[in-house]
């Protein structure tokens, strides 16, 4: 009789043919069939002010420039277009290539786009949950949650500009003590 596994990478019935396509791997590795997604979320746009204003404030000086170059209004379009484009462009980059996933038992920060860079920390190792609010990030309702963990290498987690971090740091202090629980027993 063949060993059974509950593995995803392995049929139900215990064969051991591979039923994903070889090199496939999620978008968030989960370890074991009881992790499951608890909160997952992306920078807020409010979040990316520091983008933003310099990229308006640029947009206008681009404008002020051409019209005092006395430029045709064709060239002053294009110019500022192109400046308030790049902005843009810029923001939403800078917006979509943060994930932040926590699970039941690990919390992820994944970046990138065409490479990506993983930290991941178990539950049961975080020490410490840090809130970081500027007076710029409270007037969007933003802020910074800084995430210390025992013997780890790489320095502390970030979930930055993050929308309500007061609530996001809750449902992490809830999983960590949900999983010290667990692992107490």
């Amino acid at each position: 009789m063949p060993p059974t596994c509950v593995s995803p990478w392995v049929n139900p019935n215990g064969d051991w043919r591979r039923i994903r396509p070889r090199g496939y791997r999620p978008a968030v590795a989960v370890a074991s069939e009881e992790e499951r997604e608890i909160w997952s979320g992306r920078p807020s746009w409010r979040g990316r002010m520091a983008i933003l204003v310099p990229g308006v404030l640029l947009t206008i000086l681009a404008l002020v420039i051409c019209l005092w170059a006395d430029l045709s209004a064709t060239v002053t379009v294009i110019a500022v277009g192109i400046v308030a484009l790049v902005t843009i462009v810029w923001a939403f980059l800078e917006t979509i290539r943060w994930k932040y996933t926590i699970t039941n038992r690990r919390v992820f920060v994944r970046h990138g786009l065409v490479s990506i860079h993983e930290q991941t920390a178990r539950l049961e190792r975080v020490q410490d949950i840090t809130l970081h609010q500027t007076l710029f990030d409270r007037m969007f309702g933003v802020g910074r949650l800084q995430i210390d963990t025992a013997g780890s290498s790489g320095g502390p987690l970030e979930f930055k500009a993050l929308l309500e971090p007061t609530q996001v740091r809750e449902v992490l202090e809830n999983a960590v003590r949900a999983e010290q629980h667990v692992s107490d027993v």
